[in-house]
């Protein structure tokens, strides 16, 4: 009987309880376990890690590199640590540390890579979810398709996703990779290593197009293969949680923009050993960029801008943007602020003079019921609405509410639930608290949430204004100083103007009576 081909399974696990699960899961479901072999790049704290090594599964098919995590330099740094381990198995497999599998993966995936007509096929995508430990979402086929830039210029990826057929068809070739599935022949590690030197945003379209450049072809999987954790575990631990790594981040994009032609870089630090990690041979970036329909210098999809493609999207098209990129914002930490994920601006040195004025504020306009339209993870204001009579919250981002709800569950007087301030009407209250939300928004949605404060019924508005500035539009996401006393908006001047005392900024908090809205 012929041997059968080996599978080696690449995991980068950064304090991930679930770890120990998904390997657990690996191999139970495999076909032919004896054949799957596991090497792990550990980060962990000792002494308070321990729940993450609670069950071992097959320990003489795991092999393990172990990482003091206050070491680690990020996601593509332990992957790369994680390429080190393997021993020539034929075929290898990239997943994330907190996944289930299909029944007999391993021959599914063997089978599906044959289907694919290229000398260098892999198959890749964005995974269903779970929730832990076993509750597993409906098999679906998904499609990655471009989303945007962002604003340091990274194109960032989304998905398509519908059920699986009950005879699926051969998988279908795609230009990007998910970074949490990708199989292939275990020749891509040594012809496309992982680079050490990205930390985590942008891994997939730099690996997708070096793989693209050294002549590998990326497919979809026509199958679901396994299942990945998208929930927002309390307790789960994130290098981005635990380290100041705007640095490691700054770099990252740096090197990304000059792989990618955006940009040309001199600094040492960016560029090194891009002889190594950079571009193959077998095809051009231009070719990439034909491919993918895609121009990096111009930031265009499609041969559009941004500008171009968002306007041509209903308001309702554009709401869902806004749920989606802030959902991500919130999910990766994306402002980059180690204390909270509402960014530096919601950290507590911050809003220290906030803090102190504010609740003086609130009694002088009777506030009993307040408002917070955009709570996010309500890092600020929880210091001080333990001493309102009822506080609402309210945030697009359900993975918020639901960390709020188990955070300040013990507080009878507080709740939280999922709002977009653009379309639903909020409770009547005493006072409504928007800061550092209509600052985030095109022009258009400020002012469909500015009417609907007004439909609330509440008896004043405290805002976000900066009182120099003539107002710019921007896309979901992006950030401005908005004036909310000028064009478009031409709300009239604040009763009160309660200044945050932050250098080199007019930025306060404007009191509107609601009466007063346009």
């Amino acid at each position: 009987m012929a041997k059968r081909p080996r599978i080696f399974v690449s995991i980068a696990s950064y304090r991930d309880t679930e770890c120990q699960w998904t390997v657990r899961d690996l191999f139970l479901k495999a076909r032919h376990p004896e054949r799957v072999f596991v090497g792990i790049c550990w980060q962990f704290v000792k002494d308070e890690d321990e729940d993450c090594f609670l069950f071992q599964t097959r320990p003489e098919q795991c092999r393990v590199i172990e990482v003091n995590a206050n070491e680690s330099l990020g996601a593509c740094w332990a992957r790369s640590k994680v390429q080190s381990l393997w021993a020539g198995e034929e075929y290898s497999l990239q997943i994330d540390s907190h996944m289930r599998f299909i029944q007999d993966w391993d021959d599914v995936l063997l089978d599906m890579l044959k289907l694919c007509p290229s000398k260098k096929p892999i198959l890749s995508s964005y995974p269903p979810g779970y929730d832990p430990p076993d509750q597993l979402a409906d098999p679906t086929v998904v499609e990655i398709i471009p989303n945007e830039y962002d604003a340091h210029g990274v194109l960032k990826l989304r998905s398509n996703a519908w059920a699986e057929p009950k005879d699926p068809p051969p998988p279908k070739r795609n230009p990007f990779i998910a970074g949490g599935l990708l199989f292939g022949r275990s020749s891509l590690i040594t012809d496309v290593p992982y680079d050490p030197y990205l930390y985590f945003h942008g891994e997939e379209i730099t690996l997708a197009v070096r793989l693209f450049t050294a002549g590998y072809d990326v497919y979809a999987p026509s199958r679901t293969i396994a299942f990945h954790d998208y929930t927002n575990r309390r307790g789960r631990h994130r290098h981005w949680d635990d380290f100041d790594w705007k640095h490691l981040n700054d770099l990252s994009f740096s090197r990304i923009r000059h792989l990618l032609g955006m940009e040309v870089s001199s600094d040492p630090e960016v560029i090194r050993e891009l002889d190594k990690y950079g571009l193959g041979t077998a095809r051009t970036l231009a070719e990439y960029q034909a491919f993918a329909n895609l121009d990096f210098k111009n930031r265009l999809i499609d041969g559009k801008t941004a500008e171009q493609r968002e306007a041509g999207l209903t308001l309702d098209q554009r709401r869902e943007n806004a749920r989606k990129a802030f959902g991500e914002i919130y999910r990766q930490n994306g402002w980059g602020a180690k204390e909270t994920k509402c960014g530096w601006g919601s950290t507590l040195a911050q809003t220290e003079v906030l803090r102190r004025k504010l609740p003086d504020l609130l009694r002088f306009l009777g506030a009993d019921i307040v408002i917070d339209a955009g709570c996010g993870d309500a890092n600020w204001i929880s210091q001080i609405s333990q001493d309102f009579r009822l506080y609402l919250g309210f945030d697009l981002v359900e993975e918020a509410i639901m960390d709020m709800r188990k955070r300040h569950n013990r507080r009878l007087s507080h709740s939280f639930a999922v709002a977009d301030i653009t379309r639903d009407v909020l409770p009547k209250g005493d006072v409504i608290v928007c800061r550092d939300v209509l600052t985030h928004l095109p022009a258009d949605m400020t002012l469909e949430a500015l009417a609907r404060f007004k439909q609330s019924g509440s008896a004043y508005l405290l805002a976000t204004t900066f009182t120099d500035t003539a107002n710019s539009d921007i896309r979901i996401g992006g950030w401005y100083p908005s004036n909310l006393t000028a064009a478009p908006f031409n709300l009239p001047p604040p009763r009160i103007l309660l200044s945050e005392d932050l250098s080199g900024t007019t930025k306060s908090l404007g009191v509107w009576a609601i009466a007063d809205l346009p």
